[in-house]
């Protein structure tokens, strides 16, 4: 079971059943998307209900000491999901695109909205806000998003390497002789690459604001060093004119406001394919 925060409610032991059940459930056929600036989890709550009427459903409820509530019917299913927003496990939330941000704004001027700046421009993953009314029916356009994470056993296998390398740490002293000299050896290895990281950080700082001047548009060592590459390729190629650099920024600049207006579409036709399935 999950440790709560202090002052918080204890969750129920069925809801917590229920979320272990769906939170990995293949039938609801999760997404993701953008909330609070973090990437969470999202689903459709008409397909929680049919995981809810599922024969899985069915034969794990009948295991011996299960707590998962019996459901004959879709209302049954209905009254069993509403533990989870009860348990603050799943909350309702919609997503939010550049015409509902507008027409929201159009129809009450005080609503708290996102600007449309900071909406996901990433294919597939939407932006989610909360919902007030935590409403559950199999309607299409009903989404819930994953509060609760259950802890997996490798939260617990990091937990115990990591207490195990403080404790070597402070049983350094105590270290042989040979190993304590390879971990010296080591570190100044370690710091020898660093400090080689910096001074050529600042040579070619300085070698692209004189070529800036002198032979414009100024020559870069290493273009690729603070690109968003791999390690190889951050040191390919070994040096660059900066008009390369300008075009980029040119045309970051117009397929910026194509991006905007392309991922509303691509939003849409996701549902829509989804509503199909």
């Amino acid at each position: 079971m999950n440790a709560q925060p202090q002052g918080a409610p204890a969750k129920s032991p069925t809801a917590l059943a229920i979320a272990s059940f769906l939170r990995h459930n293949s039938q609801l056929k999760m997404r993701q998307g953008v909330l609070n600036g973090k990437r969470q989890d999202f689903f459709r709550s008409k397909r929680a209900l049919r995981a809810l009427q599922s024969p899985e459903y069915a034969s794990s409820q009948k295991k011996k000491g299960s707590l998962l509530p019996p459901i004959v019917s879709e209302e049954d299913a209905i009254r069993v999901f509403k533990e989870l927003p009860l348990n603050s496990l799943a909350i309702r939330v919609e997503i939010l695109t550049r015409k509902t941000v507008e027409a929201k704004r159009a129809s009450n001027p005080q609503v708290q909205l996102p600007p449309i700046s900071a909406l996901s421009k990433v294919k597939g993953v939407p932006t989610l806000s909360f919902v007030r009314e935590q409403v559950v029916s199999s309607d299409d356009d009903i989404y819930y998003v994953w509060i609760w994470e259950r802890v997996h056993w490798t939260a617990y296998l990091y937990a115990g390497l990591i207490a195990a390398a403080i404790f070597a740490v402070v049983l350094f002293p105590l270290w042989p002789p040979i190993l304590r000299l390879g971990v010296w050896y080591l570190s100044m290895g370690m710091l020898g690459l660093l400090a080689a990281f910096f001074a050529m950080s600042i040579v070619r700082l300085i070698l692209f604001g004189v070529t800036y001047f002198v032979a414009p548009p100024g020559l870069w060592i290493f273009p690729n060093l603070f690109e968003d590459v791999g390690f190889v390729d951050s040191f390919i190629p070994l040096y660059a004119w900066n008009v390369e650099q300008e075009k980029k920024k040119k045309k970051k600049k117009k397929v910026t406001a194509t991006v905007t207006a392309v991922t509303e579409e691509e939003t849409a036709a996701s549902d829509q394919k989804e509503n199909k399935s």
